[in-house]
């Protein structure tokens, strides 16, 4: 196996070095606009030079975000070329055209690394697939949540020095945005229901709240309630084929077992028909983790060629936030028009516990209430 890699960042250098220790498969070119010391003749900057080469039948693309990844992954696979990647944001805008280009051409495209990493967790998701009704997927899909969620309540700390923190260390981006607001776990929340419910979502349907305007305060609140903060995705197919998905805080039993799951660790779950409620636990993300994942996918490639994790053709999911109901947790300082319970001051606002409301009422009621308060938090109950 002869590989063009498009991107040598953090998760690039690891498929490189995993690679390099092995014989059955080989870095044939490098994409990448840096100068990177040691790969020589390999370095491009020019994807034509990956494209045009017949010798390289597969592209691993790991530059992330929405172009040129998705451009160069469609015209890879167009000319036959397989592909593994581990874009979860293109791919969750995408994944209907990528399917069909790997079906047109007989490419194959694998994809087990965008969601959990080097967790086993859509390898599993599309072997129950083949036998079961998947009812329902999610879990805690990213570390830097998860991690500023367990350090502001075992520290006491406030959400900006946390979030400062993991950035020196490494954890989170200078622009951690994507992660704080929600966007990476809706990205991996609309590629596993597509995959478990065989279908395709408009990942910008899914409602999404991040954990942004989380204070110390609601913390000492939640803790004084006997819960645990946890960001959750989950997507759950009704009777009728339709999806009600969310991605949002959730205030957890202390005997649940994700409030069990510290620091950057992830939890990614489904729960079928017949096998019942299944967790994969572990470093959903990281260099080699990763590009564990990565290499698994070119392995199972090598072994069986054109073998795609995307089905083409397949219908759109509907989905409907308005499905199902809960009780949530509001602090704001706007007065609040639904049925609440007040439970006490907290911080400049008011904590409340509302009557049930559905998903998509509660984040159009925030949504209102910002405009008084934009400081206005939510976490739903369970």
């Amino acid at each position: 196996m002869r590989i063009g890699l498009l991107g040598m960042g953090t998760i690039g250098s690891g498929v490189y070095e995993i690679v390099a220790r092995r014989a059955d498969m080989e870095i044939a070119r490098v994409l990448d606009l840096r100068r990177i010391p040691g790969l020589g003749d390999k370095l491009t900057a020019r994807f034509e030079d990956i494209l045009e080469d017949e010798s390289i039948d597969t592209v691993v693309e790991l530059m992330g975000g929405l172009e040129p990844a998705h451009e160069f992954v469609v015209r890879a696979l167009r000319a036959g070329k397989n592909v593994v990647t581990a874009n979860k944001l293109m791919l969750s805008h995408h994944y209907a055209e990528v399917a069909q280009a790997a079906c047109e051409s007989g490419a194959g495209v694998r994809v087990s690394a965008s969601v959990g990493g080097g967790i086993p967790y859509l390898h599993n998701l599309l072997r129950a697939r083949r036998v079961d009704n998947i009812l329902w997927v999610g879990g805690i899909l990213n570390g830097t949540t998860n991690l500023i969620l367990d350090t502001m309540q075992s520290s006491g700390a406030g959400f900006d020095e946390v979030l400062r923190e993991a950035q020196r260390l490494g954890y989170a981006e200078a622009d951690p945005s994507s992660d704080i607001d929600g966007i990476d776990v809706r990205s991996k929340i609309t590629i596993a229901m597509n995959i478990a419910f065989g279908g395709v979502a408009d990942t910008r349907e899914v409602p999404t709240e991040g954990i942004r305007r989380l204070t110390g305060e609601d913390v000492r609140q939640f803790a004084r309630m006997g819960r645990v903060c946890r960001f959750l995705a989950r997507a759950e197919r009704m009777e009728d084929g339709a999806v009600c998905a969310c991605v949002e805080p959730v205030l957890l039993e202390k005997g649940a077992i994700e409030a069990a799951v510290c620091k950057n660790d992830n939890i990614a779950s489904f729960e079928g028909e017949y096998v019942g409620v299944q967790h994969f636990f572990g470093q959903g993300a990281g260099k080699f983790p990763t590009a564990y994942a990565v290499v698994e996918d070119l392995r199972d490639l090598a072994a069986h060629p054109g073998k795609s994790h995307l089905r083409a053709g397949e219908p759109p999911l509907k989905l409907d936030a308005r499905r199902l109901k809960k009780r949530y947790y509001l602090r704001t300082a706007a007065p609040v028009e639904v049925e609440a319970e007040a439970l006490c001051a907290v911080g400049a606002g008011t904590a409340y516990i509302t009557a049930a409301l559905n998903t998509a009422d509660m984040h159009a009621l925030a949504a209102r209430l910002r405009n008084i308060d934009g400081a206005t938090f939510f976490a739903a109950l369970r």
